[in-house]
């Protein structure tokens, strides 16, 4: 049986190709994501290989999730380090001082790297991982170094003047010396400033979150960790350097885990658009090789024999779509890796293959096409050889009632499991469950869709039926329903998750500017549109422009409301309403004082009213019970879930490392005066916020603009990856209706004979084509606008407050499809064309 299985392939070679492909196309993904994955932890293995100068770090306590836990220490005085330099096997202990540095490049634009930050660190000249490879270190505040990546990337060199905003505040420099940096900065840009400058910007209260410490020649981690412990306060720790690093380490690879399932999701929707398409060619390849198999039955094989031989067959062809799928995976982790040095900066190390790798991308594209081949190759054993004798395709009706039935009860399976999930009646594995049930529902509607494909194929045809070339389309569409629809599905599933993304997307872009139109009162915003965060000092600023009534600053910091996480802000009730719209449920907005007030969800979560105390810790600051003044509607522009006075706000972020990035401000809103001309105070405004390089000045159109932006990049990626299984069920028409015109051989030949022209024939598989493109769209439409509602109904309370469903959208993807449909006739039907009519008529 095995030289039958290869003279299958050999005499079927062509036509299962484009299997190969989709098979190919969908490891390509699980490839490159594992590829990727090793890349990037090998890059960051051998940057903190390289930062061995730290044998010892004292700290605030961590958590489990490594962030700060501890609010008892709001950090470590400065002067521990020079009390820890001074025991007796400590060679250098340095506090770290860090915060945000932005360089303005030659272009006079900030210099950043995606989504990146710009970190500004204390020159010193005895860092060993810090080296100059140009110029000389920092001797004056008017003095910069630059890290090589950054000076590159911002057109300047050693000896240019610049601008240096650090912690939000703009400077004059000069660049005196070019340097590399050992330290893991993962693509962010470095400017090192003058260590006095450093001190004074980023602890400016005299603490620090972290003292590193390196010991004596000889001496172990260890040994360093226990001379230094007897100095450590209480509620600080000190660690080893390598456990640092581990921590450090172990959290990177934990996001990056999140890459490898972001790519293996689509390589798993890939995969089961594929595998719709192995079915039907391995359905369509026994069909016509009924003769052919019954008499492999009539000779003595058995039915196993004959399930193992088209199995066999599917391994091979699974086998090498891994293979090339292996090959495509490499070059797409290529093309990442040149995405994340656009982005970040961030050069990957090589383009590891791990033996994980080629075992799962084989694995993955073997055990997918075996297993949608299987009911093809059973059905291929359970006819009798006899009765095989007769090329009898029909399907009996009580078959598709059965599979209707079927298929409608697994797609109601899965909807209740979607339903479940996103009613949070499940939390535990809920991804699996959702994605589980989104599966089910896909292949219920694909089992039960060939009772549907006849009355929807016919009413699609039907205008096109009163000619002779259309009825022929019609009935060859008809003729086997199962095929259409199977077809048809490979599509479907495609065009249904493209139909539920362009809902949250559209249902993104109408929410952000409902929020924008319902509660932004003031006509200007200032906005960064991404980090760092706006310096607290620009609003101040912009009160100060001639024409501007008032500004309301938004600041925010990480607080604790009854010992759960939350975020704090404080708004000056008094320009409050002029700026921006909040509405109480309960209380009043007129005061803060020791008070708080808190969103609708909060008060719900922590079960407070007015009147009740709440535990409160607004960042660093003492926790303390504060009455709850007003309870008011969540809103999106303000963001928080505690709302506390300004005093209240400060004393609990005075001690923060660095004022902008844990304490900074989102955005500014600004009131214009009465009387003054807008586009005059804006460009006043827009005056004061270029000196910070990465400010702009909108209007609320501008700013409903900036908001969906970053939704839509989002959205754009989301698009360009599912496109990927429209191209593999596009194959799928094309595979079908290449095997179409080989199984009508004869009958195209006969009507070839009697008068059927080449551009009819091409008309006919066209129409056959377009139907069965316009049904999978149809039933991809109508899945995915249901799926898009459903969850922008669960996200109603994370934002997604207005429904809207892209009808132009929709138009656009029906539209498509026919498209779609046109080009993927053209190659089966210049193919019917180029039939030897005489040779067709005698064909078996």
């Amino acid at each position: 049986m095995w030289k039958v299985t290869l003279a299958g392939v050999r005499g079927h070679l062509v036509r299962l190709l484009l299997t190969c492909l989709a098979v190919t196309l969908g490891t390509a993904f699980v490839a490159g994501s594992f590829v990727l994955t090793d890349s990037l932890d090998r890059t960051f293995s051998a940057i903190f290989s390289t930062a061995e100068s730290t044998d010892a770090v004292v700290r605030l306590p961590q958590d489990d999730d490594d962030e700060a836990a501890g609010p008892e220490l709001p950090g470590l005085e400065i002067g521990l380090a020079e009390d820890i330099e001074g025991l007796d096997g400590v060679d250098r202990a340095v506090p770290q001082l860090t915060g945000s540095a932005l360089l303005q490049g030659a272009d006079g634009t900030a210099v950043r790297s995606g989504g990146a930050p710009s970190q500004g660190f204390a020159w010193d000249p005895d860092d060993p991982a810090v080296r100059l490879l140009d110029g000389r270190g920092v001797e004056a505040a008017d003095e910069v170094v630059v890290e090589e990546t950054t000076l590159e990337r911002s057109g300047l060199a050693v000896g240019d003047e610049t601008v240096v905003i650090v912690n939000g505040t703009p400077s004059d420099v000069t660049i005196v010396g070019e340097a590399t940096n050992d330290l893991p900065t993962a693509g962010a840009t470095v400017v090192f400033v003058e260590a006095a400058l450093a001190r004074e910007q980023f602890a400016p209260t005299g603490v620090v979150q972290s003292i590193l410490v390196t010991g004596v020649e000889g001496s172990t981690q260890e040994e360093v960790v226990a001379t230094v412990a007897p100095l450590v306060p209480d509620g600080a720790e000190v660690i080893t350097g390598q456990q640092q690093a581990d921590e450090t380490q172990r959290t990177l690879q934990e996001a990056l885990g999140f890459v490898t399932t972001f790519l293996l999701v689509f390589a798993g929707v890939a995969l089961f658009v594929g595998a719709f398409i192995i079915f039907n060619t391995f359905t369509m390849l026994v069909a016509q090789r009924t003769r052919e198999l019954a008499l492999l039955r009539a000779v003595g094989a058995s039915r196993g024999q004959v399930v193992r031989s088209v199995l066999a067959e599917a391994v091979l062809v699974g086998l090498a779509g891994a293979a090339a799928g292996l090959g495509l995976g490499v070059g797409l982790a290529a093309a990442l890796q040149a995405l994340v040095a656009s982005l970040f900066g961030l050069q990957l190390d090589g383009l590891p293959v791990q033996p994980r790798t080629v075992v799962a991308t084989f694995v993955v594209g073997v055990v997918v096409t075996a297993v949608a081949a299987v009911l093809p190759a059973r059905r291929a054993s359970a006819t009798a050889p006899v009765a095989a004798m007769r090329d009898d395709q029909a399907l009996p009706s009580t078959t598709v009632r059965t599979r209707a039935a079927a298929g409608l009860g697994l797609a109601a399976g899965g909807a209740a499991a979607m339903a479940l999930v996103l009613t949070d009646r499940i939390t535990e594995n809920a991804l699996p469950v959702l994605g589980t049930g989104v599966a089910a529902v896909f292949l219920g509607i694909a089992i039960a869709s060939p009772a549907v494909s006849k009355p929807v194929v016919w009413l699609l045809t039907a205008p096109l039926a009163r000619t002779a070339v259309g009825r022929l389309a019609q009935r060859n569409a008809l003729r086997n329903p199962r095929r259409t629809a199977a077809t048809a599905s490979a599509l479907m599933v495609g065009v249904a998750l493209v139909g539920a993304v362009s809902v949250l997307s559209s249902s993104a872009t109408a929410s952000v500017a409902d929020i924008v139109e319902n509660e932004l009162e003031g006509e200007l915003v200032v906005s960064d549109g991404g980090p760092p965060t706006i310096p607290v000092g620009v609003a101040d600023q912009v009160a100060r422009v001639d024409g501007v009534a008032a500004v309301l600053a938004l600041p925010f910091t990480p607080a604790e409301l009854d010992g759960d996480d939350a975020l704090a802000m404080t708004v000056d009730p008094g320009t409050l309403p002029d700026l921006v719209t909040l509405t109480a449920l309960e209380g009043s907005l007129d005061e803060l004082g020791e008070g708080v007030w808190l969103s609708e969800s909060a008060a719900e979560e922590v079960g407070a009213d007015v009147g009740d105390s709440v535990l409160v810790q607004v960042g660093t600051g003492e926790s303390a019970d504060r009455e709850v003044l007003a309870v008011h509607e969540d809103s999106q522009i303000i963001g928080s879930d505690v709302l506390v006075s300004a005093d209240v706000y400060a004393a609990g972020t005075a001690d923060l490392q660095s004022r902008d990035g844990s304490g900074g401000v989102q955005y500014v809103v600004v009131d214009v005066a009465d009387g003054s001309d807008v586009a005059e105070v804006r460009e006043r405004v827009t005056d004061v916020a270029a000196q910070y390089l990465t400010l702009s000045v909108l209007d609320a159109g501008e700013f409903t603009g900036e908001q969906t932006a970053q939704i839509n990049t989002v959205l754009g990626l989301l698009y360009a990856l599912l496109g990927l299984s429209l191209v593999i069920a596009t194959l799928g028409v094309v595979n079908t209706l290449a095997l179409s015109v080989v199984e009508r051989t004869r009958e195209i030949g006969l009507l070839r004979a009697i008068g059927l022209t080449r551009p009819q024939l091409r008309r006919t598989m066209t129409i056959e084509s377009v139907a069965t493109t316009v049904f999978g769209a149809l039933l991809g439409v109508t899945l995915g606008l249901a799926f898009g509602v459903a969850l922008q109904q669960e996200l109603v309370d994370d934002g997604l407050e207005v429904l809207s469903v892209p009808w132009p959208t929709v138009v656009v993807v029906l539209v498509g499809s026919a498209v779609v449909g046109v080009l993927a006739a053209v190659l089966p039907a210049w193919r019917a064309t180029r039939i030897d009519v005489l040779r067709a008529i005698t064909t078996d």
